[in-house]
């Protein structure tokens, strides 16, 4: 398929828009957390537990996102989720009821962004970029996250001091109506549908079923389940235990506003250095060495006391926030090829996902019954640790399992 530099360009700027309003999505939520715990009645665990099926349904629907995406193009499936997400959030701004919110952000809301990000992002930079310039486009375009980090993060903590929810949930819609779904239709008719496997490219085993029994797609599957569980813990409980711990502070919401935005501005780096990195780097070493900081930004999370510690973790894990991702993508296409890798891509999520679930729901409960985030905090640690130990393993089978041409 021959794109030009000027479709590629115009491919990674709307890509770039839309990361970045779907960021709002679970920007708005974190922030949100303790005033929706009040709004709808609920106690923490309870409550947790929206964030803990936005996170599962988020997993369960991505292998279809993946589906959608081989059979109908990335750009159609991107465009079904940004029309969701409209109709999610005109029914959040009117919505009282906890169980409405809970399908509306917990199903309706999930699909959304498991329709706009990861999975089907990814499908469309292999479709429109060479391998060399694969890890660079990805940072470049899931970088809308890490500015809706430095950008939306603090927008939504002092809106929070005085514009209630459902005001917000409004403009959320607003945005997606007259930014996203524009943008995203100019792209469909960019990149209306798949293009064909070229002539004597490599057919992959499509026998999904055999493909999630093999000894790579598990070495995989547990290392993304680390990142899915120190996202969560970022998306649910890093707000409230810090607002917790900062409750009589005269600065706290400033300290919190400045640890999203350092944590952004890091992703921000972080991506474009891991996407530099892959020209050259082995893909899985560069793994094990992202969880290892992970592991370390938790470390000083558990044990902060002053500012200078939020803010030293907020750079140390934001330089790892979205490598792990880019990396897990580029090495799911290199295992799987492009023919099936929507589908494949979409199973890893579902485990990262799962985690997601776990660690928002359990970390709730354990709030709840210690009175404390340690317990969720030092669990997060745990894991990051074992995908540390799961890079490195995988950095000795790759080579055996990855296909001769894409190696």
């Amino acid at each position: 398929m021959n794109i030009s530099r000027k479709h590629r360009i115009v491919a990674v700027v709307i890509g770039f828009f839309v990361t970045f309003l779907a960021s709002s999505i679970k920007g708005s939520y974190q922030v949100y957390f303790l005033d929706l715990v009040k709004l709808f009645g609920q106690g923490r665990d309870t409550f947790a537990l929206t964030g803990a099926v936005f996170g599962l349904v988020l997993g369960v629907v991505s292998p279809f996102v993946g589906w959608v995406c081989d059979r109908y193009g990335p750009a159609k499936t991107i465009l079904t989720g940004a029309f969701s997400t409209v109709l999610a959030y005109l029914a959040l701004s009117i919505t009282v009821n906890f169980w409405g919110f809970m399908f509306l952000f917990g199903v309706l809301a999930a699909y959304a962004l498991a329709a706009m990000t990861f999975v089907p992002l990814g499908l469309l930079i292999d479709k429109i970029f060479q391998d060399d310039q694969k890890g660079m486009a990805y940072a470049a375009i899931t970088n809308g996250t890490s500015i809706g980090f430095m950008v939306l993060s603090p927008l939504w903590v002092w809106l929070n001091t005085f514009v209630p929810w459902q005001q917000i949930s409004l403009c959320i819609a607003i945005a997606f109506l007259l930014v996203v779904v524009p943008g995203v239709m100019w792209l469909s008719r960019l990149f209306p549908n798949n293009a064909p496997p070229q002539p004597g490219a490599r057919i992959p085993d499509n026998n999904v079923l055999s493909q999630l029994r093999r000894p790579i797609f598990i070495l995989l599957a547990l290392s993304f389940a680390g990142c899915g569980a120190s996202m969560a813990y970022i998306d649910v409980h890093l707000v409230p235990m810090m607002q917790e711990r900062l409750s009589g502070e005269p600065t706290g919401a400033v300290l919190v506003a400045s640890t999203l935005s350092i944590l952004g501005a890091a992703e921000l780096i972080g991506a474009f250095v891991v996407g530099w990195l892959l020209r050259f780097s082995a893909p899985a070493m560069l793994l094990a060495i992202l969880y290892t900081l992970r592991t370390f930004s938790m470390l000083i999370l558990h044990s902060a006391s002053d500012t200078w510690h939020y803010l030293a973790f907020a750079t140390v894990f934001g330089l790892t926030y979205m490598g792990t991702v880019i990396i897990t993508s580029v090495m799911c296409l290199r295992c799987y090829g492009a023919e099936i890798k929507g589908k494949m891509f979409g199973f890893l999520f579902t485990v990262h996902q799962l985690m997601v679930f776990l660690t928002a729901w359990l970390g709730g409960m354990a709030y709840e019954f210690t009175q404390s985030y340690d317990l969720v905090t030092l669990s997060v640690m745990g894991f990051c640790m074992l995908s540390v130990f799961v890079g490195l393993i995988l950095n000795r089978f790759e080579k055996k399992e990855v296909a001769p041409s894409m190696a």
